[in-house]
């Protein structure tokens, strides 16, 4: 098989990933990163078959290609962290990337066109590479390490997909850098292993988002009743499908409390309000739920203005415990802070403040002088 037969496989499955990405109505945040992704690998693929029928034209047809590792990281950060996993600052990153990118096509596109030897700019180019690439390898450094965050937390099944992605991507990094390395002599067969290790990272990808996306409507109770089946019926069963109702109504209601009940045992049994950074995609994460109806239940089943204000508060009333007990009265604030399951002083003095009007040491004084009097 030629080089470039694989390479239009490589974009016959990139496109057809694509295309698979645009035909889900419901698209998540993944849909659109892992369509950017295909997009991007396929114009890659396309510059490459269409390098000697373009010249130096090529390459601003490569100017596509800037959205790879850089895109695939956002990607990883949005499957495996959910909901408001992409700041702006991770965005950004990633648009630089994408720039030194370009930044890159651009100059092998004015010096093979205007025939301009690239001597002179030798070190603007090294530099340029050199950068790009340890951006690169920083990203997907970053991409593999998404998978071990939070693994012990996850549900069996995110475990598994975790371990799936891990998998895929460590032996598919290790063959690219063995491949670079042993066949440096015999670039053919360089660049169609590279080809190839691209096609199947794009079918693993598109399986995790199968296995994502369809385990999670199994999980969508909305869809307990036949909606087609009721309305047909509707002039003769109007009792029977308030009867229904009623019945979805409580189901939905006691899963609630059950609900309700095994968040609290893990926030507060097992003290996981304790950890550092716990943000509410990380529980919903661990009970396989949709991040909204977890933040819903704060507000509604539990009387929490949100899931900060809950979690803040038990780390508040941990904290005032060490606070009162006299072996820890050496301990400094800080400690105290870190120990209750904030990240730094500032937020565990604000929040301490907020539901007790003191500050810590204020606090730590009060109880001492307290106790100084019960002791008299």
């Amino acid at each position: 098989m030629t080089l470039s037969n694989i390479y239009s496989i490589q974009l016959f499955v990139a496109l057809t990933c694509l295309l698979a990405q645009l035909w889900v109505k419901n698209k998540h945040t993944t849909h659109i990163l892992f369509a950017v992704f295909c997009g991007s690998v396929a114009m890659g693929v396309i510059q490459k078959l269409s390098a000697d029928s373009l010249g130096a034209y090529q390459y601003l047809v490569g100017l596509g290609a800037c959205a790879t590792c850089n895109c695939y990281w956002l990607f990883v950060r949005s499957y495996f962290r959910g909901n408001n996993a992409i700041s702006i600052q991770h965005i950004a990153l990633a648009i630089g990337i994408a720039v030194l990118v370009m930044m890159s096509k651009g100059y092998l596109f004015v010096t093979e066109l205007w025939h301009i030897e690239s001597s002179s700019f030798s070190f603007a180019k090294y530099a340029l590479t050199e950068i790009t690439i340890l951006l690169s390898s920083a990203i997907i450094v970053l991409s593999i390490w998404e998978a071990f965050r939070g693994f012990n937390q996850s549900s069996k099944t995110q475990q598994k997909q975790r371990v799936f992605y891990l998998c895929a991507i460590i032996s598919a990094v290790f063959i690219s850098k063995v491949a670079k390395g042993y066949f440096v002599d015999t670039p053919y067969i360089k660049e169609a292993i590279i080809a190839c290790i691209t096609i199947f990272m794009l079918l693993v990808t598109q399986i995790l988002m199968f296995w994502r996306f369809k385990s999670s409507s199994s999980h969508n109770p909305k869809k307990s009743i036949n909606t087609t089946q009721v309305s047909a019926f509707k002039p003769k069963l109007n009792e029977t499908q308030m009867e229904t109702r009623s019945l979805v109504m409580q189901t939905e209601e006691s899963q609630d409390i059950e609900l309700k009940d095994t968040i609290q045992q893990l926030l507060i049994d097992q003290k996981l309000y304790l950890q550092a950074n716990l943000k509410v995609g990380d529980l919903a994460k661990q009970l396989d739920l949709p991040e909204y109806k977890v933040s819903r239940l704060f507000k509604e089943g539990l009387g929490a203005r949100n899931f900060n204000q809950y979690i803040n508060q038990l780390r508040v009333e941990h904290a005032k415990q060490l606070l009162s007990e006299c072996d820890k009265s050496h301990w400094p604030v800080l400690v105290i802070g870190l120990e209750s399951g904030f990240a730094s002083v500032g937020p565990f003095t604000r929040a301490f403040k907020q539901f007790t009007g003191f500050t810590p040491n204020q606090y730590r004084q009060q109880f001492s002088g307290i106790n100084k009097a019960q002791v008299a």
